[in-house]
């Protein structure tokens, strides 16, 4: 049987900007500039075993590994250094065997692991492999990223290691594992990935994950280096009016002076960015748009404001096949399919680059995407998944590409649980199933979230690599996150995970990523179970092996104590009884207390706890 050993790291994180701002440049009046081509160099935490060594032997084509050597062309520097010395420091901590690593050619007939960045798949940094060979094995990818992509794969998928988190790895015990006839490529589906959220702001994590959108990390060289797929930045029509702010701004794109002035922006960036290969051109974060009695009839004749979005682009992409001699004939533009644009106009079709992103910000996160049952909802913020998907449908049959901006948090409520954890798979095999070239998804950017965030962001990268895994392989990845996580009372853990989502279901009711909590789970359910919650949470601490799987039971449990304290408030505080009183009064200054104490001083995107409340006020109400 597999025995956790459970790495846990010193948790280091790079502070987070908020991911919707990411890349944009803040001057109206001059053309946006790329993102930062270089990052400080970021140190990985030092990893201590709990046991070493677990795994007791290990062979390459039935030779032990310590004949072997580790050959890269660390010359090189950048990635190809990091792979190799990665390589050698994850192979000593699971078998005990340091190799040496040698630069470029070893004599004929010398036993060694080859990361390759040149002989497979040199330009496909989405691309890598693990091949046996006569000399032993070879970790191919590219010498940008890849190789060091290779390098993970093989930890992960052969010697059986578990990259969960910025502060915790897990490896498996084996008595022996022994590599012959290795002969494995993976490609993955998803060009971009961006994953917006407080622990992926470490690019470690990160690049295990194979994440490599990086507006919301410093990615230094050594790790692949800075890669924004939209340097311009998103909601960009602001700026290409030039404007002082999306807020107010609505351009009319039937102006023959706005177009001229947004295109000449367009040219001015990618004349100062020649080697960008895609720029976001897409309306502003609010729901104005320009209705002029040209616009109107567009709207009319389109049947819906997308299609004056998509005109424009198609000018622009007209005008692009030509301008400079062509040089950026090829270059994409993607737009956003967001709020009022989100429905497909008709009686149009899209230029071959552009690309439509899906933005999912009015999904039901009760129901699965595909889901026949979610046709209607009461809740303002939800728009049914069946209508998702039929616009969905009808931008495929106008557009040749898109990307998938999902979304991954309960923005106006940090502290409340978000039980969506049984729709994701197959959520997640329906993007798959789009085409979809990139993948994009906004989590809680602030601090660590308390509403099992970390084991969702991991789910999200597995679906992503994998994503029709079985519903058996989704629920495995789930219980080895919560019990390397939070220990061996993990499965306290998996019984309030369980609860919230059926509490949920029970519920019935669709939500969103801005529904409240009693829209989620209905009004007094967390109070009745307060001591249940106790239970299970005082049980998972006392288990704890590590301060580390304390701090994280602890970030977890203020989702259930923030709604059953708030649930038990008014009656414990109007109660005749002083002690009952007083307990729920410091109960709620604990909580306080353990919130500033966690570091979850954010209570929604756009506020921070109070200096002070006074002793009335119950955690709803934060």
């Amino acid at each position: 049987m597999k025995k956790i050993i459970s790495l846990i790291l010193a948790l280091v994180m790079i502070a987070s900007a908020v991911a919707m701002t990411a890349c944009e440049n803040e001057s109206a009046t001059e053309a946006p500039t790329e993102a930062p081509t270089e990052a400080p160099t970021e140190e990985q935490p030092e990893i201590i075993p709990e046991t070493p060594h677990p795994l007791d032997c290990l062979r390459i084509g039935g030779v032990d590994v310590n004949e072997f050597v580790i050959v890269s062309n660390t010359a090189a520097g950048g990635v190809m250094t990091t792979a190799a010395t990665e390589l050698q420091k994850y192979i000593e901590l699971t078998c005990g065997t340091k190799l040496d690593i040698v630069e470029g050619v070893v004599p004929a007939g010398t036993k060694r692991i080859l990361i390759d960045g040149e002989i497979r798949n040199p330009d496909d940094n989405d691309t890598w492999g693990v091949y046996s060979d006569e000399d032993g094995l070879v970790l191919a990818g590219t010498a940008k990223r890849s190789a060091l992509y290779a390098v993970y794969y093989f930890l992960e998928h052969y010697l059986d290691w578990r990259f969960f988190t910025s502060d915790c790895e897990t490896v498996y015990e084996h008595s022996l594992i022994d590599l012959v006839d290795v002969d494995d490529t993976f490609t993955h589906q998803y060009k971009v990935r961006g994953l917006y959220c407080y622990d992926y702001s470490d690019s470690w994590i990160s690049v295990k994950r194979y994440f490599n959108e990086s507006s919301m990390r410093n990615l230094p060289e050594e790790l692949g280096g800075m890669e924004c797929f939209t340097n311009m930045g998103i909601h960009t029509f602001w700026m290409l009016n030039e404007d002082s702010s999306h807020n107010s701004s609505k351009p009319c794109l039937n102006d023959p002076a706005t177009r001229e002035r947004m295109l000449g922006n367009i040219r001015k960036y990618l004349d100062a960015n020649p080697t960008v290969d895609s720029i976001h051109v897409s309306q502003n974060d609010n729901q104005s748009y320009c209705l002029c009695e040209d616009c109107k009839e567009d709207i009319d004749n389109y049947g819906a404001p997308s299609g004056v979005i998509i005109e424009f682009l198609n000018y622009v992409c007209g005008d692009l096949e030509t301008y400079n001699g062509g040089a950026y004939k090829n270059v994409l533009l993607i737009t956003f399919a967001y709020h009022y644009s989100f429905n497909a106009p008709e009686n149009i079709i899209c230029h071959d680059n552009i690309v439509i992103e899906y933005t999912l910000s009015e999904l039901c996160h009760q129901h699965s995407i595909l889901d026949d049952e979610c046709v209607e909802s009461d809740e303002k913020t939800v728009r049914p998944n069946q209508d998702i998907v039929l616009q969905i449908k009808k931008w495929a049959e106008i557009s040749k590409q898109c990307l998938i901006y999902d979304y991954g948090l309960n923005c106006r409520f940090y502290y409340c649980a978000f039980p969506q954890f049984d729709v994701l798979r197959e959520n997640y095999q329906f993007y798959a199933s789009l085409g979809a070239w990139g993948y994009m998804n906004l989590s809680n950017p602030h601090q660590n979230g308390t509403d099992f965030s970390e084991l969702r962001f991991y789910l999200y990268a597995k679906l992503l690599e994998n994503p029709n895994m079985t519903e058996e392989e989704y629920q495995t990845h789930i219980n080895e996150f919560l019990a390397a996580y939070y220990g061996p009372g993990w499965e306290n853990l998996r019984a309030y995970l369980d609860w919230t989502i059926k509490a949920a279901d029970e519920n019935g009711k669709c939500y969103s990523f801005h529904s409240t909590p009693e829209t989620i789970f209905g009004r007094n359910v967390f109070g009745p179970m307060d001591e249940q919650f106790q239970t299970w949470f005082d049980t998972a601490l006392e288990m704890a092996e590590t301060e580390s799987q304390r701090t994280h039971i602890r970030r977890i449990r203020i989702s259930a104590d923030y709604l059953a304290i708030s649930d038990n408030f008014n009656d414990a505080y109007k109660s005749d009884d002083p002690e009952i009183k007083q307990g729920i009064i410091d109960r709620t200054a604990q909580f306080l207390a353990d919130l500033r104490e966690l570091g979850l001083e954010w209570v929604m995107e756009s506020r921070k706890l109070e200096e002070s409340y006074s002793e009335r006020t119950k955690p709803r109400s934060f």
